[in-house]
């Protein structure tokens, strides 16, 4: 495993540690594989080595390594087919909310056996009826005195019934005020063994042989106060605080089967001899295998600057989103790359590589479906990349009578706004911008009008089939403007707008 620059000494020890221990157990991994049972003797091991307390502090028993830490166990378990899920899903399933909303008592009761690897966890948060809609969930929790009566069905729970603490979400009320703050829902630790707390169906996967994933049913299951982390409402920020850190693991876990893909494809390409060659003797193999490598090493540094940020106490929405989003693209693309390399022997059993195909088809939608992960990159990253991304002024320079970008340009000073004026600055926005509206900031800074009046009088222009408008469909208010044919004639002479290259033949212009 390569580490990065900012990785500190025991960062890079715990990733020696791991990947000698992935090369030592890998057999025993594929064998358990084979067989369709969860390896849990290699799972005591990882739980003796004291891997499960990276994440947490050493003050609660943990190894004290952070977000880094964490994601370097994941990458390296993530060779041991459905190791690395079991610990992922300890880790943003319990581990982190207690972490960052339990009480004193909680981390104390909780935190140091999480750490020993003694009790593992599961989140639980999908429902039959609810998944992305994470905020309609219909399981209902009602305090009865010192403890919630949580009734509901939840499904997709990976570590169904080998958990031992289920972070699970419950809805506490109906009052359309809280629903209308997020104020509706509350975070709960249900123990196994609660009465009324059972497994419904254990799912056939696609992927992930042998690892429990399944329906959750709870039937008035008595949960006590002093399991409820942060305050009763509290449970939608709960929720969401989590996600980049979820995210960043996720991300971390596909890298180790984007290796393992990459590793393998090799292997067989410089063994199998087709035409009296290694099949690596062929472009069109070098140019899959140049591509494994790319996005490998892409996705490993999206994934670690993510949690870089994180152990800096950022939020890193965007690098955690972007390393979720990518890594797990990355790692259906390769491992479909890797089958195709091998040809008819990569379908084949016999070679790892058909379950790291079978098993990256739920990366894309674990953490949160990677069609949600482009709505949060554009929402907030052009929100955050705004500076960044600061739109050019394109002005028509007179040498060239062509546009060029500007981004220091003076405002207009303060003038009296006509109908002369507007359609005189829209006529001069369509020379450069041909087929754009202008913005009423755009023609703000050009006019020294305020928006408002631009839009006003935009609309008067409208009126008289001179100009067009856009109209915000949620605000009901003016946004943007153009110039029509009738408008443009008006503003400037037909000649105003012609532009003709210098090597064109003149005796072909009309």
């Amino acid at each position: 495993m390569e580490a990065f620059p900012w990785w500190s000494s025991r960062h890079i020890e715990l990733a020696k540690e791991i990947e000698e221990f992935a090369d030592e157990h890998a057999h025993e991994a594929v064998k358990a594989l084979w067989k369709r049972k969860y390896p849990l003797e290699l799972l005591d091991e990882v739980r003796r080595r004291g891997w499960f307390g990276a994440l947490i502090p050493e003050e609660y028993g943990g190894l004290g390594l952070g977000a880094t830490g964490s994601c370097i166990a994941a990458e390296g378990l993530g060779r041991l087919g459905t190791i690395a899920h079991v610990y992922t899903t300890t880790m943003f399933g319990g581990t982190e909310q207690i972490m960052l909303f339990g009480t004193e008592e909680q981390k104390e009761r909780w935190l140091p056996r999480i750490a020993k690897g003694e009790l593992k966890g599961a989140i639980v948060i999908t429902e039959p009826y609810f998944g992305s809609d994470a905020a309609g969930i219909e399981t209902v929790a009602v305090r009865e005195g010192d403890e919630y009566v949580i009734t509901g069905k939840k499904r997709f729970i990976t570590n169904a019934g080998l958990a031992d603490l289920y972070m699970l979400y419950a809805r506490t009320s109906d009052s359309p005020e809280d629903r209308a703050r997020y104020r509706h829902l509350t975070a709960f630790i249900v123990e196994k063994g609660m009465e009324g707390f059972s497994i419904e169906r254990v799912n056939e996967l696609c992927g992930w042989d042998g690892l429990q994933n399944g329906y959750l049913n709870l039937d008035e299951v008595r949960v006590p106060v002093d399991n409820r982390l942060g305050e009763e409402g509290d449970g939608w920020r709960i929720m969401v605080s989590g996600l980049n850190y979820e995210r960043t693991l996720v991300a971390a876990s596909a890298l180790g089967p984007i290796r393992d893909a990459l590793r393998y494809a090799v292997y067989h390409a410089q063994r199998r001899v087709q035409f009296n060659q290694p099949t690596i003797s062929f472009q069109v193999n070098q140019f899959r295998i140049a591509d494994m490598i790319a996005k490998l090493k892409t996705a490993r540094l999206l994934t670690y600057y993510a949690a870089y940020l994180l152990d800096r106490g950022e939020e890193a929405v965007l690098e955690a989103t972007a390393a979720k989003l990518y890594a797990t693209e990355v790692m259906e693309e390769v491992t479909k790359t890797a089958v195709q390399v091998m040809g008819g022997d990569g379908w084949m059993k016999f070679y790892p590589v058909e379950q790291l195909y079978r098993d990256a088809k739920i990366f894309p939608i674990i953490g949160g479906t990677n069609e949600v992960m482009k709505i949060i990159l554009f929402r907030q990253g052009l929100r955050a990349l705004r500076e960044e991304l600061k739109p050019p002024v394109m002005l028509i320079d007179p040498e060239l009578n062509a546009p060029l970008p500007h981004f220091k340009v003076k405002p207009a000073e303060p003038a009296e706004l006509t109908e002369d004026k507007l359609l005189e600055t829209l006529a001069e926005y369509y020379k450069a911008n041909p087929g754009l509206y202008a913005t009423l900031e755009e023609l703000a800074l050009r006019l020294g009008a305020k928006p408002e009046e631009i839009a006003k009088l935009a609309l008067e222009l409208e009126k008289k089939g001179l100009a067009k408008t856009y109209i915000d469909p949620r605000r009901k208010a003016v946004k943007m403007v153009r110039p029509t044919y009738k408008g443009l004639k008006k503003a400037k002479p037909l000649e105003y707008y012609k532009y003709m290259p210098s090597w064109v033949d003149q005796r072909l212009i009309f």
